[in-house]
């Protein structure tokens, strides 16, 4: 009877503690279901309160997604880019970029207290230029200081500057600008504009949420425009980028007034940030249709073909492959003190 009543007890204490580790895991598992949601939450509330027109074509960009590869290319093509269609579909206004549709960056208005000197900070960041040192450039770019001298510019198309210049007081031989939206040029100048060699970039800011972290273009200009042979090229934050959609990384060819003009060099970069190569025509900023290729069932045309396998393709819709250029360059203004 003892040894019974002892084994009675043990099973009674065995069956607790599983009780009580049964009780703790479901706890363990309740709260932690509810902090992913906070933090995905959190997540989501910031990125809408960053770039709410990008949370207004979420749903497009979703639905975007299934939309397939051409009925007549099967697995051999890529799809069309799905997200400034829809997004701009929705706004009424065409797309300025036939790959994911991208914005100027964007600075808070936080720098009112911050105090900087234009002349001293180009004269700084213009050293460095001149000597390739491009993560130089680019930490000073992100320094608070500097973010509030592209702050006071905000809202116009004027410019700080910093070199060379005529007798007129104009920009002529080698200098350094920054603009509003946190862009810079280094290069050559001609009567107060951008013209010859150069290089600009808007960078963004560190507290940004946006996919894209830097754009660039790097090449000949003229008349304040990219025309002639040049580069453009982008940075990402991969944790922003979505599946749908192909991102360009690198345009190179011939650009006349910003667009794209002649035959181009195009590499794009998907979330996982595979790349591939493609080559393409423009016609001031059009894609021109590859030979030997047929419009397909939903109205899209092969605009590239891929380096390395001539069968595969980008497809586009026809009225979409327009108006390819550098965006968000700000143009036309004039020296400000």
């Amino acid at each position: 009877m003892d040894m019974e009543r002892e084994e009675k007890i043990k099973i009674a204490i065995t069956a607790g503690i599983a009780g009580l580790i049964l009780l703790i895991l479901i706890l363990f598992l309740a709260l932690s279901g509810k902090d992913s949601k906070s933090d995905e939450q959190a997540l989501s509330d910031n990125i809408t309160k960053y770039a709410s027109d990008l949370a207004e074509g979420s749903q497009a960009a979703s639905d975007a997604s299934s939309e397939g590869v051409s009925d007549d290319a099967a697995t051999e093509s890529t799809s069309v880019v799905p997200y400034s269609e829809y997004v701009n579909a929705k706004k009424g206004t065409v797309s300025g970029n036939s790959f994911y549709e991208t914005k100027s960056a964007v600075l808070k208005d936080v720098y009112k207290k911050i105090k900087y000197d234009t002349d001293a900070q180009l004269q700084e960041m213009m050293a460095y230029f001149a000597d390739g040192n491009e993560e130089a450039v680019r930490d000073l770019a992100h320094l608070e200081r500097f973010e509030a001298m592209s702050f006071s510019l905000d809202g116009t198309k004027d410019f700080y500057y910093h070199g060379e210049v005529n007798g007129n007081g104009q920009p002529d031989g080698i200098g350094i600008a920054v603009y509003a939206d946190d862009q810079y040029y280094y290069g050559h100048w001609k009567d107060g504009v951008r013209s010859g060699d150069g290089k600009w970039i808007s960078f963004y800011p560190s507290y940004s949420q946006y996919v894209v972290t830097e754009h660039m273009y790097f090449g000949e200009w003229l008349d304040d425009m990219p025309n002639g042979h040049g580069q453009e090229h982008y940075d990402y934050n991969q944790d922003y980028m979505n599946d749908a959609d192909l991102y360009l990384q690198n345009a190179i060819g011939y650009f006349a007034n910003g667009y794209y003009n002649g035959e181009q060099y195009i590499i794009t970069v998907d979330k996982n940030y595979d790349t591939k190569e493609w080559i393409g025509t423009c016609d001031m900023g059009n894609w021109v249709q590859v030979l030997n290729t047929a419009e397909d069932s939903k109205g899209r045309i092969a605009v590239l073909s891929e380096r390395e396998n001539a069968d595969n393709h980008v497809w586009m819709v026809k009225n979409k492959a327009t108006d390819n250029r550098v965006l968000g360059i700000i143009t036309g203004g004039s020296i400000t003190k």
